[in-house]
């Protein structure tokens, strides 16, 4: 093994300008490929992190069958099960809180609009999530807050209020009981989802509870957990501890399922694009390969007719392809690392307005965010091995076909 070691190391460097070459294609496409899959990553990451934060919570517990119907009849109680222990149980869990979500017609002196309507416990939802902490007018609601509300921007444009006025909310509410009362506009929100923002109006949970008719009851429990990339198995496990039958556990690619979904679509276009460019990666690997085979034919030729068998050849062209990958894969990934750490130190700064896009969200970015995670690194590095043995295959076919005899003549 040590002699065919140092028999293709001696190839390579009688052949270094053709090797520089194979490595340098190798080289910029681990480069290229793991720079733009940590941006694209990290960039998704941040971007699911604030649509996450925002308003939906990384898990959500619920009344099994809440989410497809929506009605108070799927409520939870307050006292039916220990939350509080059951949340401290897991470590996984970094806050908690319980909310109550319904609608009803909310009408000022001018007009009438259908909204949304959520009960926050401010004391907890601040640190869970950040559509109520940021309102643009005013002020956010307090835990002692007494008939004060938020409204989305577009909303009270609707209604044609301000800061300061009030509000009339006329609803159904729990066991069909009715609800009415009059609410003083404290804040108005802009979150930067159009939706929201025309019919979200925010009050305290126990004014929720009082006009629902859901005293010690609630409509969700939103948790937020130390990494909401793992959302999934944090909800598989949260369910085990509870009655599945009674409980739906949910983690938020199920509550917003359009987000995996529009990353799975940019994936397939940024998969074209590395396929396009590992093709070419691959068609250099294999002309390199294959003229190294053929303008060794008649050296093959003689070292078979005294002796040498074809498997020793085909595993020359390996080895020597081998050095070259493992060579131009540690170069690249050296490199790649280094600019990430750079660039994660360092991000690329982003324009005013897709900073002020941001802040819509409550999410205060200075650049492009780069992942460092390690799969970041690992899928080029599995792909560019498999491209280097696919371009290994006809070469070989070749090389074990060769007859000295003929490779003698052909080149005498």
């Amino acid at each position: 093994m040590l002699r065919l070691l140092k028999l293709a190391w001696r190839d390579l460097w009688r052949n270094r300008r053709r090797s520089i070459l194979t490595m340098g294609a190798i080289v910029f496409a681990l480069l290229i490929i793991t720079m733009a899959h940590s941006i694209q990553n990290g960039t998704y990451d941040a971007m699911e992190e604030v649509a996450v934060r925002v308003f939906m919570g990384d898990v959500q517990v619920h009344r099994d069958g809440y989410y497809d119907e929506r009605t108070f009849s799927y409520s939870l109680e307050t006292d039916e099960k220990d939350w509080p222990t059951i949340m401290d149980s897991h470590d996984w869990v970094d806050r908690w809180t319980t909310r109550i979500s319904g609608f009803g017609l909310i009408s000022s002196d001018s007009s009438s609009v259908g909204g949304m309507i959520v009960g926050i416990d401010p004391s907890r939802e601040y640190d869970v999530s950040t559509f109520p902490t940021r309102p643009v007018e005013g002020e956010r609601l307090s835990p002692d807050d007494d008939r004060r509300v938020l409204l989305g921007r577009t909303l009270a444009l609707n209604l044609d209020v301000a800061v300061g006025d009030t509000v009339v909310v006329l609803t159904q509410g729990y066991r069909n009981a009715m609800g009415a009362d009059l609410y003083v506009v404290k804040g108005l929100l802009r979150t930067g989802n159009p939706d929201v923002d025309r019919s979200m109006m925010i009050m305290t949970l126990h004014d929720a509870q009082f006009l629902f008719s859901m005293d010690g009851r609630f409509t969700e429990l939103v948790i937020r957990t130390e990494d909401f990339r793992k959302a999934g198995d944090f909800a598989r496990d949260l369910q085990g501890d509870l009655n599945e039958g009674a409980y739906e556990v949910m983690a938020w690619p199920e509550l917003m399922p359009e987000i995996q979904q529009a990353r799975a679509l940019d994936d397939v276009g940024n998969g074209i694009f590395y396929i396009f460019l590992l093709l070419m990666v691959g068609f250099e690997i294999f002309n390199t390969t294959m003229m190294s085979v053929m303008e060794r034919v008649r050296e093959f030729g003689v070292m078979m007719s005294i002796g040498m068998k074809p498997r020793i050849a085909t595993a020359l062209v390996a080895v020597e392809l081998i050095i070259k990958v493992i060579l131009a894969a540690l170069i690249g990934l050296a490199l790649s690392a280094a600019l990430i750490a750079y660039f994660r130190a360092n991000p690329i700064p982003l324009s005013q307005e897709l900073r002020d896009m941001y802040e819509t969200f409550g999410f205060t970015v200075e650049g492009f965010s780069f992942s460092n995670q390690p799969r970041i690194f690992i899928q080029p590095l599995i792909w560019i091995g498999c491209i280097a043995l696919a371009a290994l295959v006809y070469p070989m076919a070749r090389i074990n076909r060769f007859s000295p005899i003929d490779a003698l003549r052909r080149f005498k």
